[in-house]
């Protein structure tokens, strides 16, 4: 990883934490009344947001054949350490949202194990309805094993912990961007050079305000959650204009099941590849479609890609309004929509104080451009042009096939937001940032050994690799 100069702990540190709190005393509510959110967003009005409660099997064990028959929203069960629970009434109230559903009839043990707290599995505890069945005990195959002994050590050597020195001087460095943003509009804002550089630094600080929030959302940082989310809702609500509660839903489902499909129909169980009708990441995405003219469309998908790149921070603003506004009307409070508010207030009072209309509206708009392709450029690199695959596989290998790491270096450390290490995010997303770099030799060591293809390039190569995909489906639609 990159080696930055850090500050020292001392005043810095304690002064950061002594912010969050106060931010905390402010957004706490925010992400109490958001743990029912995605559900919420996401229902029609006046639609039923909780199964009844029924009875509970009193059986003692059941088989993964019987567990299997329970995948849906109004029946879900699932298996954590060969233990059968029912999270059928449990579900409309998770704080990670609907993801929990993507187990549902399923093994999730070490998808819940990666994501949890330690206090989260004696919750766990009212829901069980019973064990696996001795014949479907089978020992755990020899790719757990080793992820789950790789892990455990990684917890016994600390590397968990995250440096809050580190963060402090990621946090001070990425809002320089922004006053530099403001300080350069102020000075240079009558020229367009002066507009160009502005947007461009404001954009950057989108990026890297991005990198940062998803690091405290994974929580990474703080022991206590509440605190990571007060960082979170500033960084991602006030600083960018995205929906915490939108980004959660998405990317806690990305995780679980990265480049997946169901099965059957070609659908999009991964939202970050829930991309028709204007792109497609493999033939079995084509089964989806019927319309002729949709698949003419695709057949030109690889040149008309980067142009769509650039819209992509609008798109996703635009989702964030939406969905805070849904929350709000579901009765879940407007405390979403009033931090995207503080976004918008603070972005264009700062371009209408130092420009004429006309201009900071395009100084504005630019800024979303670029930096929707700042964004785009690191997310597509790291599972677009993998392997895309309908039905479940294990928790090591579905992580492993489906996504790709960039080389290191200390710019693209930098750039990315330590993202180039996806691979061993995606198995390990609460390892710190900056942990990441001295884990990754020995998860390339793990795939090795289970003969999984570990893929790490450039980020040249990386798009390279991204575009030869999307133009070889493109042949075939």
């Amino acid at each position: 990883m990159c080696r930055e100069g850090l500050p020292q702990a001392g005043l810095l540190k304690s002064s950061t934490r002594a912010v969050l709190r106060a931010l905390d005393s402010v957004v706490g509510s925010v992400a109490e009344f958001n743990k029912c959110a995605a559900l919420a967003a996401e229902a029609p009005r006046g639609s039923k947001q909780a199964p009844e409660s029924r009875p509970r099997s009193r059986r003692d064990s059941f088989t993964l054949e019987e567990v299997a028959q329970h995948s849906s929203e109004g029946d879900a069960w699932l298996v954590v350490k060969n233990r059968v629970y029912d999270v059928t009434a449990f579900w409309p109230v998770h704080p990670g949202g609907r993801v929990i559903l993507t187990y549902a009839g399923r093994d999730a043990t070490d998808v819940f194990a990666t994501f949890h707290a330690a206090a989260s599995w004696a919750l766990l505890h009212e829901h069980r309805i019973g064990k696996l069945a001795a014949e479907d005990v089978a020992a755990t195959p020899a790719l757990l094993a080793d992820f789950r002994d790789l892990r455990a050590r990684l917890q016994a050597e600390g590397l968990f912990r995250a440096s809050k020195a580190y963060y402090a001087w990621k946090a001070a460095s990425t809002c320089a961007l922004a006053a530099t943003a403001v300080a350069v509009l102020a000075a240079c804002g009558g020229t367009w050079a002066g507009v160009v550089a502005s947007a461009a630094l404001l954009a950057l600080f989108w990026q890297q305000a991005g990198w940062l929030a998803h690091d405290f959302l994974h929580h990474q940082v703080f022991a206590a959650r509440r605190l990571n989310n007060a960082a979170g809702y500033f960084l991602g609500n006030v600083c960018q204009g995205f929906s915490t509660d939108w980004w959660k839903s998405k990317h806690n489902t990305h995780h679980a099941a990265p480049n997946e499909l169901a099965p059957g129909n070609g659908g999009a169980v991964d939202p970050d590849i829930d991309t028709l009708p204007l792109l497609a990441w493999s033939e079995g995405m084509l089964d989806a479609l019927a319309s002729a003219r949709v698949r003419r469309l695709l057949r030109a998908q690889h040149y008309y890609f980067v142009p769509i790149l650039m819209l992509a921070r609008l798109a996703w603003a635009q989702q964030s309004v939406e969905h805070a506004w849904r929350l709000g009307k579901a009765g879940r409070g407007w405390g979403e929509l009033g931090l995207i508010g503080l976004h918008y207030s603070w972005t264009a009072g700062v371009a209408f104080a130092c420009l004429a209309p006309m201009q900071a509206i395009a100084y504005l708009l630019l800024g979303q451009v670029l930096c929707g392709l700042l964004l785009s450029i690191v997310f597509v690199q790291s599972h677009n042009g993998m392997e895309v695959y309908s039905g479940s596989k294990d928790f090591v290998t579905a992580q492993v096939v489906s996504t790709r790491d960039i080389l290191s270096t200390p710019w693209t450390d930098w750039f990315t937001g330590g993202l180039n290490y996806q691979v061993e995010h995606h198995l390990f997303p609460t390892l710190p940032r900056h942990r990441l770099g001295a884990v990754a030799p020995r998860v390339a060591a793990l795939c090795a050994q289970h003969g999984l293809a570990y893929e790490a390039c450039g980020m040249a190569e990386g798009m390279r690799r991204v575009l030869a995909c999307l133009a070889s489906v493109a042949r075939l639609a």
